[in-house]
């Protein structure tokens, strides 16, 4: 081997030892993104386009479960072995146009990401592009190299096309090759499942504590919060089960956006802890005409929505009905409320007999002579084990801090 052959492969394997470092980096990204005073920060979030936070945790960065930076470790780790073995005097046609076979995969792969960034995330990230690059100069050494080595692409096309497969694999000194570069795959995929793993635990423990510590900020508010005596004995769990130890009780209007919103985001917790938590809906109307807690708004439109709630109380379309309304963006009128029953397939002339009677008007106000003994005056109001929260829709995380708080009672 001449020494232009040496330059080359001394530097497609600091090409890699660069590739290696740049993805245990983006590793230790997906799982810890950049915080503004980070010392790279800035390199990641060079100009509208780049954003090394959003790449790396978009659900494109992950494959078969692992984070692609992971694979991007065992790749790179793999191909210096591979040129290790090589430079050490085990020259042969299978590591050579092995070489060459991953880079030009690596070069594809890194057209397929940048597509993705371009097209779907909408964002680049500066060091995966550092990878695309080394990927770029790998293809091109490797290809020069063999080119130098056969006289030409064309005769290294040719060498290509008169391999005997069969031969070339009873060659023992290949064999032992394929032993070697197996047990360096095998070893290199561990470790990068190895370090991902690693990240992941700490990632955890760090989150677990800083979870610990905002709870135990949170509770200090939250037993300040007020505490109220919210019967559920006469009704049903919108979700989850009766026996759960911690009930969910919101007070809601179906003309309430806010109203939309929590119930949405408080039917998902409720899925989310289906073994310990049930939720409750308590129908308020901010609507004068059935609601004598409220001086304006007397259309009847809301008083109309939870009247028909209570018509079909207790069967599956309940549910179905309050989900579809709370999803529904705009006012909920009589024709809306009439759409929704024809998509449920319920014949809202027979519901209307239903509808006159005194039980729907005596359970609609059971919920408001609650919500005005308890001074209910805006929706969504949320209670949780007797504790009001402030009006209004909490962040997800408030309420399952306050989950966790009653769980530990």
């Amino acid at each position: 081997m001449n020494m232009n052959n040496k330059k080359i492969l001394l530097t497609m394997l600091i090409t890699c030892v660069v590739a290696f470092i740049d993805s245990l980096y983006l590793l230790y990204v997906h799982y810890f993104p950049l915080m503004p005073d980070a010392p790279l920060f800035a390199l990641c979030t060079a100009g509208s386009m780049f954003d090394c936070n959003a790449v790396n945790t978009s659900a494109y960065a992950m494959l078969f479960g692992l984070p692609l930076s992971a694979w991007g470790l065992a790749f790179y780790l793999f191909f210096i072995a591979l040129l290790v073995l090589y430079i050490k005097n085990t020259h042969h046609v299978i590591i050579e146009f092995g070489m060459l076979w991953l880079a030009v995969f690596a070069v594809l792969l890194s057209i397929v990401l940048g597509f993705i960034s371009f097209a779907k995330i909408k964002k680049f990230c500066s060091f995966c592009s550092v990878l695309w690059v080394c990927n770029g100069i790998l293809l091109v050494l490797v290809s020069v190299h063999i080119s130098q080595l056969y006289n030409g692409i064309k005769k290294a096309i040719t060498t290509i096309h008169d391999f005997d497969v069969i031969e070339i694999l009873r060659d023992n000194r290949v064999q032992k090759i394929i032993i070697v570069l197996s047990i360096a795959g095998i070893v290199s995929l561990g470790l990068a499942c190895g370090l991902a793993a690693s990240f992941e635990y700490i990632y955890k423990q760090k989150e677990q504590e800083r979870e610990a510590k905002l709870i135990e900020e949170f509770k200090k508010d939250y037993e300040q919060y007020e505490k109220v005596n919210i019967p559920v004995d006469d009704i049903e769990p919108f979700i989850g089960k009766k026996e759960n130890p911690v009930h969910i009780v919101v007070f809601f209007d179906f003309n309430c956006g806010a109203c939309h919103h929590a119930i949405t985001l408080l039917n998902e917790l409720a899925m989310k802890y289906n073994d310990t938590v049930a939720l409750y809906l308590r129908h308020f109307p901010l609507d004068g005409a059935c609601n004598r807690f409220i001086e304006h708004t007397k259309d009847g439109a809301s008083c109309r929505a939870s009247e028909v709630a209570y018509a079909i109380y207790g069967s599956k379309a309940y549910y179905d009905y309050v989900m579809q309304l709370v999803s529904y963006r705009g006012r909920v009128d009589e024709e809306v409320i009439k759409a929704t029953l024809q998509d449920l397939k319920i014949d809202y002339k027979a519901l209307e007999k239903h509808l006159q009677t005194t039980e729907i008007e005596k359970r609609l106000q059971k919920d408001i002579e609650l919500g005005g003994k308890l001074k209910v005056h805006a929706t969504p109001t949320i209670i949780i084990n007797n504790t009001m929260l402030k009006p209004g829709i909490p962040p997800a995380y408030i309420i399952e801090m306050a989950l966790k708080i009653e769980l530990k009672k």
